[in-house]
């Protein structure tokens, strides 16, 4: 495992970042069976025929499976720390298809660790064959659940911002599983032991991850990054079950299921994406459970967001 050695100045440049990329990362590694944190054996089950039909008719994607399996070091030409929390799928795509062959074949040797090189990926046009195993893969498995993936990875992003402006960045890397150490001048993030990478002052992107991974992205001198495993997922997938009776019993199925979404702050619209249900009716549900003394509400830059009352939260727990 790398770790990153920091100035002060890149400390001040540390920022979030989204990238939907990473999730089909995290995802390989869970249906690997690398990494399968709590929640996702539902997600897995869920996906599970689509997932070996897809194995079935492809070479490339049984080789990234494969090398998910034994590695601890992903290829880093699909790992590239995003720019913004509004970088695309289709943008990451281009970007892997666009890499040198030259490079994508260094990056596999390295993943490979002195092992021979899959065959179906030590190939002229490697860029494209993984592009397209990728992009299959992200139509097929995730591109379906990603409106609600996004909102709950923006709500962690909110949360941890919100962190930061109370307790600091020690704290907040700390909640992230994320090793912070100081040797003399510089900060060391990430696993120390492993290879050292100096940042020169590009600061580093911080990305949830829906899946749990937990890689060093490396894309020098642009920029690095860190993954870390999202708040929520595991209930995320496991509100895909039905909501605790009792919480039903008491306010209904929809303001039920929207109490029980607010164990971190939220947006109307998140609430929507993560939930499926239409603007009006969580917009309703709000205002019922906010009158009930069960919701409360604060502005954030351009955005409201929802959260539960120690109230709510009594209620949610004593009827779970």
């Amino acid at each position: 495992m790398a770790h990153l050695d920091c100035t002060p100045e890149d400390l001040a440049k540390v920022r979030f970042g989204l990238s939907p990329m990473s999730q089909v990362v995290g995802a390989l590694n869970v249906l690997s069976g690398q990494s399968v944190p709590p929640g996702l054996p539902i997600w897995t089950a869920r996906v599970r025929d689509r997932y070996e039909r897809l194995l079935a008719g492809s070479p490339v994607l049984r080789a990234l499976i494969r090398l998910h399996r034994v590695t601890d070091y992903a290829p880093d030409f699909y790992c590239v720390p995003p720019e913004s929390v509004d970088v695309t799928f289709e943008r990451e795509l281009a970007a892997v298809r666009g890499t040198p062959a030259g490079r994508v074949a260094a990056d596999l040797r390295l993943s490979y660790r002195g092992r021979p090189v899959d065959p179906a990926l030590d190939v002229p046009d490697a860029p494209v064959r993984v592009a397209g195993a990728l992009e299959a893969f992200w139509n097929e498995l995730l591109a379906p659940d990603w409106p609600r993936l996004r909102a709950l990875l923006e709500r962690d992003i909110v949360r941890r911002a919100g962190r930061l402006a109370v307790y600091g960045w020690t704290e907040v890397f700390s909640h992230l599983g994320i090793d912070m150490a100081l040797k003399e001048e510089r900060i060391l993030l990430g696993k120390v032991g492993g290879a050292s990478h100096r940042l020169g002052g590009v600061g580093v992107a911080l990305m949830p991850n829906a899946f749990g991974a937990t890689y060093v992205y490396l894309d020098p001198p642009r920029a690095y990054g860190l993954t870390y495993p999202a708040h929520g997922v595991a209930a995320l997938w496991e509100r895909d079950s039905p909501t605790a009776d009792g919480l039903v019993a008491l306010l209904g199925r929809g303001r039920a299921a929207v109490l029980a979404a607010l164990d971190s702050p939220a947006s109307t619209s998140q609430l929507v994406a993560q939930l499926s249900m239409t603007l009006g009716g969580v917009g309703g549900h709000l205002a019922v459970l906010r009158r009930a003394g069960l919701v409360s509400r604060t502005r954030s830059g351009r955005s409201v967001l929802y959260s539960r009352t120690p109230m709510g939260d009594g209620l949610a727990e004593l009827t779970a």
